[in-house]
């Protein structure tokens, strides 16, 4: 297709790409170069764009600058827009190359975005960086959902890499106020992604990280000067639930302050929806099940780990936020 290109038979190029399109599905990466320049050659923006669809983002790197340049001068906005769509929201199995995930590429968005600016690609680099915005606010925003605390944590300590990467590479442009701005209004969760990307950060800080860990610490210090739960308060956090009957009774209880125990007549269906519920949420709560009469007897209580878990979010937030005096970037 290039050679016709080169040769000026644009007609020909044109047929050989789209003559290709039934079994255009999976090309390796290091085809992805020849493909951009060759897209970029075609000035077709229906064959450009299937030409490319296979790709895997994974696969951009800074060797593709002059490929990503080249299609830049060559189409619109709203073309690399339908491009970025399918790039980062495709995760078919034949596309994955285990040796780059997204989230480790995404670390790679700070050299990648300086070498297209570099390059007179400053709009190929501002699409690129608010598609991956796109996909990482949706990560974030998905497991700040996750009813397990634990899972939630972990999930959302792995995006801080991700999101050091995009700051870095937004930074000085109106995408990284956007994205503070965002993370500004999630709740207190989103500390489990954050800390973890300021700890990770070198003695020298940008403005754009300092700012993050001003808000940090505010919402640290929050945390610090909450009172202590009373003895008597047994109310427990949740947020879960399907919307059906048995979890509008169970979150009904798990709020009553002075509702410790629940015994609760119930099918087994009807048990094991519930059981399942407390354990994908990890709340502190014991079941077991009484098994004379008709239905079985669900007993939940509410146990001491409620007070121990409220301790230790504020020592953890206590520490953390000593952490971040240390560092100087309260």
């Amino acid at each position: 297709m290039r050679a016709r290109i080169s040769a000026g038979d644009l007609a020909g190029a044109r047929a050989a790409a789209a003559s290709v399109a039934p079994f255009w599905k999976a090309p390796g990466r290091e085809l992805l170069e020849p493909a951009l320049h060759t897209a970029a050659g075609l000035a077709d923006p229906v064959i450009a764009l299937m030409l490319l669809r296979p790709f895997a983002v994974e696969w951009v790197t800074s060797a593709h600058v002059s490929g990503l340049a080249a299609v830049a001068a060559r189409y619109d906005e709203s073309w690399h827009r339908s491009l970025l769509e399918v790039w980062f929201g495709s995760r078919n199995p034949w596309r994955y190359n285990g040796e780059v995930d997204r989230k480790g590429w995404a670390g790679t968005l700070p050299g990648l975005a300086a070498a297209l600016r570099d390059a007179f690609a400053a709009a190929t680099a501002a699409w690129l960086l608010a598609a991956s915005w796109g996909w990482l606010d949706g990560d974030i925003r998905s497991w700040l959902k996750h009813p397990s605390p634990v899972t939630r944590r972990e999930r959302l300590a792995e995006l801080s890499q991700p999101l050091a990467g995009l700051l870095a590479a937004a930074d000085g442009t109106p995408l990284a106020a956007e994205i503070v701005t965002v993370l500004r209004e999630h709740g207190d969760d989103v500390l489990a992604c954050l800390l973890p990307m300021l700890r990770a950060a070198g003695p020298e800080p940008s403005a754009l990280l300092r700012e993050v860990a001003r808000e940090c610490a505010q919402r640290l210090t929050a945390i610090t000067e909450r009172p202590a739960r009373p003895d008597g308060d047994w109310s427990v956090p949740w947020s879960g639930g399907c919307g059906c009957e048995l979890c509008g009774r169970l979150g009904g209880f798990l709020a009553d302050r002075g509702e410790r125990t629940l015994e609760w007549p119930l099918a087994e269906a009807r048990r094991k929806h519930v059981k399942g519920q407390i354990s994908a949420a990890d709340l502190p709560v014991r079941h077991e099940t009484w098994k004379f009469g008709s239905p079985h007897t669900l007993v939940l209580t509410k146990s001491d780990e409620l007070f121990r878990r409220d301790a230790e979010a504020r020592e953890d937030a206590a520490a953390s936020l000593e952490w971040l005096g240390a560092a100087s970037l309260r």
